[in-house]
Formats: structure tokens, C-alpha cells, sequence
């Protein structure tokens, strides 16, 4: 393995609620894992074992009847798997999120040292 771990989580069961739409579980998914969702999130750096990934998928197909629709989404978006993985873990990879662009109005100097 030629990626740095930096931190091995519990992997987080996600539900939707009624209201909820499919791309929802990943984002509960990541959020449970600690992105805040204003960070930039990069998802190839994210790792989980396969049952995780299936459960995921299975969340998402419950919501959304179009299986390719499902496949795009977590290939664009969803973990990726390895059989080295402990079961129920989730292994965040370097870089897994960085802060976000500064918005209009807020201080260059205040992003750099969130960047620290």
C-alpha cells in the first residue's frame, strides 16, 4: 500500500428518512466520517472493506430504481474498497479532505492558516 492512513474509523451505518433522496447516504456517509461538507472531499481516498460499500449501495438502491444511475454514483462518489480492511472500518487516506476556497469577503490570510 503506497497511500498514508491517517485515521481508521468505525464505519457509520446510514439510513434516509422518507424525505431523503439516494445521494443523501453518501453524504450522511461522509459526514459521519468528519467532513464538514464545505471542504473539498475527495472520495478515491477513502477506503472500506466491500460489505460496507454493498450496505452503502443497498441504501442507495432502496431509494433510486435506476441501477445504472446507482453504479455512476458510486463510482463517481462512493469509497473505494480493499480486502485489507478490517471489517466495519474505514481507512481515510491522506488528503481525504482540504479546506475549502475562501469565499468572497473572507481573508486570504485567515485560509492559510486553516491550511496549516
Amino acid at each position: 500500500m503506497n497511500k498514508q492512513i491517517i485515521t481508521v474509523v468505525d464505519a457509520p451505518e446510514v439510513t434516509l428518512n422518507d424525505d431523503e433522496k439516494a445521494g443523501d447516504a453518501l453524504l450522511k456517509f461522509y459526514k459521519a466520517l468528519g467532513w464538514n461538507g464545505e471542504e473539498m472531499l475527495d472520495p478515491c481516498k477513502v477506503r472500506t472493506t466491500k460489505a460496507v460499500f454493498d450496505n452503502l449501495c443497498d441504501v442507495i438502491r432502496n431509494r433510486c430504481s435506476d441501477p445504472i444511475g446507482v453504479g455512476f454514483l458510486m463510482c463517481n462518489n462512493g469509497p473505494g474498497t480493499e480486502d485489507y480492511i478490517p471489517p466495519g472500518k474505514v481507512y481515510l487516506l491522506e488528503g481525504w479532505i482540504t479546506p475549502s476556497e475562501p469565499t468572497e469577503g473572507e481573508e486570504a490570510d485567515e485560509f492559510q492558516q486553516q491550511a496549516v
